[in-house]
């Protein structure tokens, strides 16, 4: 056959694939993971008549249509031809199309030769993965004559495919080389998994990442051929394990704290990234100690068979502290002002106590808001606070604030837009903005939100619950003066439309219910809302109680769910323990404060000291039939061994009360008691000789209390006052006749840092009934000991007759009281205190010449009630007490 008819027989065959392709002709389905894989098809070699040298570029093209079909991704041609000219290839081999593989971000390249002999056609093509992970594999076809070219082409298409597909696959992972670490460190961090195709791109990324864990010296992959797929292998080499942790260089800091904040731990493997890690941390424990100039690194001293000590060193370096704060700019503003709103303080003479000239590097951004917004509180509307700078230098640290001040204003007219429930006079008022402008003081922006505060808060007191109430400061640069202009939007007003109770498992709902100052159908009040919060908690039989306001479909109702957590309530105590008034003595109780989960409160017990043994029983209903009533009864068996005679008292009181308002209480109960005197010394006074023997004892009490405290025990905030009147004898019969009145008050204000300071007073005046009968010694007052002036012996702060403590008519005392924390979590405070008071006998005159004492302590809210070790020291002298000085101890109630 001539040269020129095989021309014109394979351009025909040419022109008729062209046609099948355009009529839809395709190759078999590939898998839907075929597309991942991309191809560069390069020219082929031709080796048959030249008149065929057209099959170098066209080959390629059909052959890439028919991959394309099957689902893989191909680099355009265009792409190839730039690149074979761009780096001048004219012959292609394995190395090469490995090259031009990469160059085109291609997974594979395609390259061969058409080859013809006689009647007989081959394809004979190389597949080169683009990493040289895997060698070259070849492919092949053979067809006899040119008639045969397109279904060549199309099998040569299908078994790159099945080449590519089949054997692409992983079917497994391994990883060798590990000997500390388990394989499943590496293989739990894999992305890839059995079943992926084969990608070396992935798995070079997978190379990285292993790499990068920082266990490993070096990582490489090895991929081995098996009849289904490819085997894949990390092959690791780990690096030394730790058998020692050490840190040398530590003098100033404890070294097991070191060692407990480090991560890298004998028995594992040396990691650089937890390393640095624990550098970093050993070097910030170092700086909030002060010592900023520490230097800490490293040192690895390596053994045969992959063993290491590691030695954390440490050079410490001097501590610094701060020894200058400026603030630059400040001119309107006494600087020491400025550094009195700061967290941060310079160093010291009393730093060694007080902790002063530390640097907390937490407090910079802190003490820069706080100077801004003290200078807004002063007038300064456009002052502006700078990042602080911190300079360490040899002999301490230096930390600059540079201020930019701007013009002081001053408070102009006051204006309210929006929705208004009173008149403008009657809502400047409320607030303390207006009281500023009247007394020509600079406007106070933390006063502004305070004032927008309130007014939402009286919004939300006639049922505007999402009131919102914004603010406007308008300065005037040139009068100097702001007016600010209050919008107040009420929005729609809110009922309640029920109260939910969830997490009582034994307080029954009604003890919740009647402690709520909201219920189903009342008008929404903030105030009341906080207020039956307060009360809930108050009670002590919650954990935790809080009020949750719950949203409706009805936008002018919602519901409030009360959620509460339980706690144990009921007590069952015993234990010995010494008392400074008692010697040592035992006690027991049992109690319950929630009995039957109807709040009820019940107790029984008892206490044996060496002058003192006492029982009691008390049961209280607080809400009789849940009215506002309350009932309860008390009996008692008291014995009291005094310096100059013996006490024993039976007795029981009756006691009720009635709320008067929100925080005050009207509370009564009449005492019936039965007691004898015994043991009277042969010197005793007539004082004291007058009521030996039996006696009795018929008493009503009323008094008027009122509580803002915020909670029963250890209070951090509020106030208790209370006025009681006793009247015993007279027309109520029994052998004591005296009225005694007393009046009460502490108060307590939260400071800094969760500190306390707390104030007690009272004053007390008792005087014989109408019949002018003595008041008996034992109802006379007395002080000293840890329930009023400490520092002094029980009772040793009374007038006497013939040495003999006889009480007084009249007494005064004060206790000031300073608390702060110890361990907040346990309940446990300490306290620094000033005590004073004095009792004055029947016809003295008042004077102010008050027994003194100073001294500090710790209180424990202990399982067992609050516990109290107070050492008080008495500034004033009492012969008969001898030491000043008196250690004391007490469980029970504070004053």
């Amino acid at each position: 056959m001539s040269k020129r008819a095989n021309r014109f027989g394979l351009m025909v065959l040419l022109a008729a694939v062209l046609v099948c392709l355009a009529a839809g002709a395709s190759v078999a389905q590939s898998p839907p993971d075929a597309g991942k894989i991309q191809l560069v098809i390069l020219p082929f070699e031709v080796n048959a008549d030249p008149e065929l040298g057209y099959l170098k570029d066209s080959l390629p093209e059909l052959l890439g249509e028919h991959l394309e079909k099957a689902g893989f991704s191909l680099v355009d041609q265009k792409t190839v031809n730039g690149l074979l000219e761009e780096h001048g290839i004219e012959y292609l081999d394995i190395a090469t199309a490995k090259d031009l593989a990469l160059l085109s971000s291609a997974n594979w390249a395609v390259y061969g030769s058409f080859s013809q002999v006689g009647e007989t056609i081959s394809l004979d093509v190389r597949l080169v993965e683009a990493y040289g992970v895997q060698p070259a594999k070849p492919v092949f076809v053979v067809q006899e004559g040119l008639i045969n070219v397109v279904p060549a082409i199309e099998d040569l298409a299908e078994k790159i495919r099945m080449e590519l597909l089949r054997k692409e696959r992983i079917e497994v992972i391994e990883v060798e080389g590990s000997k500390v670490l388990d394989k499943e460190v590496v293989l739990m961090r894999l992305r890839v998994s059995k079943g992926d195709i084969y990608d070396p791109k992935a798995l070079n990324a997978e190379l990285k990442n292993i790499y990068e864990l920082g266990y490993f010296d070096d990582v490489s992959i090895n991929v081995d051929n098996l009849p289904e797929g490819v085997k894949v292998t990390f092959v690791v080499k780990e690096k030394p394990r730790i058998t020692v942790v050490d840190v040398l260089g530590v003098e100033e800091l404890d070294r097991d704290d070191i060692l407990e904040l480090l991560n890298s731990k004998a028995g594992s493997v040396l990691n650089p990234k937890i390393l640095a890690d624990d550098l970093s941390k050993v070097k910030a424990e170092y700086r909030k100690e002060g010592y900023y100039n520490a230097k800490v690194s490293y040192e690895l001293e390596e053994a045969e068979g992959g063993l290491a000590r590691l030695n954390i060193v440490v050079d410490e370096g001097n501590k610094l502290y701060i020894e200058n704060i400026r603030i630059v700019g400040a001119e309107g503003l006494d600087e020491d002002d400025l550094k009195d709103q700061l967290a941060l303080s310079e160093h010291g003479m009393l730093s060694w106590f007080t902790g002063d000239g530390i640097l907390q590097e937490d407090m910079l951004d802190r003490d820069s808001a706080v100077l801004q917004s003290y200078y807004g509180d002063q007038g300064y509307l456009e002052a502006k606070v700078g990042q602080p700078r911190v300079e360490f230098l040899e002999d301490g640290i230096s930390v600059t604030f540079e201020v930019e001040e701007g013009r002081r204003y001053k408070a102009g007219t006051i204006t309210y837009q929006g929705d208004l429930l009173e008149t403008p006079e009657e809502l400047g008022k409320l607030i303390e903005t207006d009281d500023q402008r009247d007394d020509d003081e600079y406007v106070s922006r933390s006063q502004l939100r305070d004032d927008a505060q309130t007014l939402t808060k009286y919004y939300s007191d006639y049922g505007y619950a999402f009131a919102e109430v914004d603010y406007q400061i308008k300065p005037n640069p040139e009068t100097l003066i702001a007016d600010i202009v209050f919008e107040l939007h009420k929005r729609q007003k809110i009922y309640i439309r029920r109260v939910m109770i969830e997490g009582n498992t034994r307080t029954r709902d009604n003890v919740i219910r009647r402690e709520m100052r909201l219920t189903d159908g009342d008008l929404f009040s903030g105030s009341k809302l906080s207020r039956s919060t307060q009360r809930l908690n108050y009670l002590g039989f919650f954990e935790l109680a809080d009020v949750e306001t719950v949203p409706t479909d009805d936008p002018s109702q919602m519901d409030l769910k009360v959620k509460v957590k339980e706690t144990t309530t009921g007590q069952l105590t015993g234990g010995i323990g010494w008392s400074s008034a008692d010697g040592v003595y035992f006690m027991a109780t049992v109690a319950e404060n929630n009995l039957f989960g109807k709040g009820y409160t019940a107790s029984v017990d008892g206490a044996w000291g060496g002058d003192t043994t006492r029982y009691t029983v008390k049961f209280m209903n607080p809400h009789v039939y849940d009215s506002p009533w309350k009932f309860g009864v008390d009996i008692y068996d008291w014995d009291d061994d005094y310096d100059d005679y013996d006490i024993s008292k039976v007795g029981t009181r009756i006691r009720t009360g009635h709320p008067i308002g929100e925080y005050t209480y009207w509370n009564a109960y009449y005492e019936l008691e039965n007691y004898k005197v015994t043991d009277v010394d042969d010197d005793a006074t007539d004082s004291i000789l007058d009521i030996e023997g039996d006696n009795w004892k018929s008493m009503i009490s009323n008094e008027i209390v009122r509580n803002t405290l915020d909670r029963r025990l250890n209070p951090t905030s509020g106030m208790k006052s209370r006025v009681t009147l006793e009247y015993s004898g007279g027309v109520i019969g029994g052998s004591d006749d005296y009225i005694k009145f007393i009046a009460d008050h502490t108060q307590y204000w939260p400071m800094w840092w969760d500190h306390v300071f707390h104030f007690h007073a009272q004053i007390g005046y008792v005087m014989e009934q109408f019949n002018g009968n003595d008041v008996p010694v034992h109802e006379r007052f007395y002080l000293g000991g840890i329930d009023d002036v400490r520092g002094y012996k029980n009772n040793y702060i009374s007038p006497r007759e013939d040495d003999d403590k006889v009480g007084g008519n009249k007494v005064f005392f004060t206790n000031f009281e300073y608390l702060f924390p110890i361990m907040d979590e346990l309940g446990v405070m300490g306290l620094a205190f000033f005590d004073a008071g004095e009792v004055w006998a029947k016809g003295d005159e008042l004077d102010f010449d008050l027994k003194k004492s100073v001294g500090c302590g710790i209180r424990w809210y202990s399982p067992m009630g609050p516990l109290r070790l107070e050492y008080g020291y008495a500034l004033d002298t009492i012969e008969e007490q001898g030491s000043k000085s008196r250690l004391e101890f007490s469980i029970g109630q504070f004053f």
